[in-house]
């Protein structure tokens, strides 16, 4: 009996855990970095050079819309890596970094801190990877919804 209540104590705890951790990008310190970097060029009017705010090395970015599912991913990245659908809620994009044949960094960014439905899936160079960023309006928070353009 006292094994039993201890299993159930280990289960609910990890249950727990799991309902209250943060969404994935506060997980990921590049997360916090990359949300950073894009309220400061909508408050500062100023372009978003990805090539500037990455720690990593990549030569390709690639930004999913949710609702990608794998074989899209996979297509577009010419490689296998994808094993799920890039978002299922309508809430992340899937932002992907590649080096040569290699994800270099992946992270599910959430839309209202840069949404990514407003520009092509990619490739993008370092040097071709600038955006300018707008606002939708407001979040039901009242924060600004943020959106990226792709810049000419």
């Amino acid at each position: 009996m006292i094994g039993r209540i201890g299993c159930l104590s280990g289960v609910l705890a990890i249950a727990l855990a799991s309902c209250t951790s943060p969404p994935p990008p506060e997980r990921d310190p590049f997360g916090k970095t990359l949300a950073d970097a894009v309220a400061r060029a909508y408050q500062t009017h100023q372009n978003l050079d990805l090539k500037n705010v990455t720690t990593f090395a990549w030569e390709r970015f690639f930004a999913f819309k949710p609702k990608q599912s794998p074989d899209q991913i996979n297509a577009a990245l010419g490689f296998s890596w994808a094993t799920d659908y890039s978002d299922q809620t309508d809430t992340y994009c899937l932002l992907v970094f590649v080096e040569g044949k290699v994800v270099a960094h992946s992270l599910l960014f959430p839309r209202y801190r840069g949404d990514c439905k407003t520009i092509d899936a990619g490739p993008y160079t370092p040097n071709a990877a600038v955006f300018a960023v707008t606002s939708a309006g407001k979040t039901t928070g009242g924060t600004q919804f943020l959106q990226l353009q792709k810049v000419a």
